[in-house]
């Protein structure tokens, strides 16, 4: 992966920027919710499943550095995961320009709609530039939040260990 300056990744990682695909269109990436995280982890799972045993993901880790390990996992996992990394494009990017509120108009529906059915045509078999660098922009934006939600986890399955609620099989087989 080339090494993003500090500038580009500015410009990729902001929430609210629009990013630029080959074609011109303009999406803007969604934060990552549960059921985003849910596609993510899919991809993971589904395509990269043998290699997470072998990634070594630190709480030392830099985000950096774990955003880094993050985007080479998911794309590992691409080639046998390929309908999931579409689905989770699809729910982490919005066309740039959709309206919100509850208050629109019939012609702000129709537009809204139009640049949807667009962006999900553009995003049924995306050119490879775009696919990899949306993924790269949600992952370097979500990287330290994921690290931390991790973190959590692993804190709370390090407790759940030392107060007997995690059956011995299951630690025997973890260390």
């Amino acid at each position: 992966m080339a090494k993003a300056s500090p500038k580009d990744v500015e410009v990729i990682v902001n929430a609210g920027d629009p990013v630029t695909l080959s074609s011109g269109t303009k999406v803007v990436i969604q934060p990552l919710k549960a059921r985003q995280f849910f596609k993510l982890l899919r991809i993971v799972t589904h395509g990269a499943g043998g290699m997470l045993l072998n990634v070594k993901f630190s709480g030392d880790d830099t985000p950096e550095e774990f955003g880094a390990k993050l985007f080479a996992l998911v794309g590992f996992a691409i080639p046998d995961a390929e309908d999931e990394v579409i689905d989770f494009l699809l729910a982490m990017v919005q066309a740039a320009g959709i309206k919100e509120g509850r208050n629109l108009s019939k012609e702000e529906k129709a537009a809204n709609k139009e640049l949807a059915e667009a962006l999900f045509e553009e995003l049924y078999n995306p050119e490879l530039e775009d696919m990899v660098t949306l993924i790269e922009a949600i992952v370097l934006r979500e990287a330290e939040d994921l690290q931390a939600l991790g973190k959590r986890l692993m804190a709370m399955f390090d407790l759940a260990k030392k107060t007997g609620q995690v059956p011995e099989t299951m630690t025997a087989s973890q260390e």
